[in-house]
């Protein structure tokens, strides 16, 4: 992915476009490749240190219990972001439970949105703590 996003233009959305409907468990969006390119040589040398071993070892990407309380989370931070909303880890907790609500999902069949499950989401959509 990253060589294919430095071949056509350098553009970070156009790679997600490019990537999402190719990998669409992954939903590629901007934020998770400008975190790729952050940590390019990283990524480029677990590529070729798990190459060189005796067989290929590929990451297999984390499947969501709840993909889409996951989607509309996605789709609502990305609006939120842009609204310039406060992004606290109550609104998020918040949030994750009324759309768990819409969809129907019962109680007993809730993540335990734990403290460990807000930093991989703030992670996952690029989210920071500013001062």
């Amino acid at each position: 992915m990253l060589d294919w996003h430095h071949a056509n233009g350098k553009n970070q959305s156009k790679t997600a476009q490019h990537f999402n409907p190719i990998y669409p468990n992954l939903k590629i969006k901007q934020p998770l490749v400008s975190a790729w390119i952050k940590d390019e040589e990283k990524w480029r040398k677990e590529w070729v240190k798990t190459s060189m071993g005796p067989r290929h070892v590929a990451k297999q990407i984390c499947q969501t219990q709840h993909p889409i309380v996951t989607e509309m989370m996605d789709l609502w931070v990305s609006k939120a972001m842009e609204d310039k909303i406060l992004l606290t880890g109550e609104v998020l907790w918040q949030k994750w439970s009324k759309f768990a609500d819409l969809v129907g999902i019962p109680e007993d069949a809730r993540l335990n949105l734990s403290d460990g499950w807000l930093s991989c989401f703030k992670v996952r959509n690029g989210l920071k703590e500013v001062k």
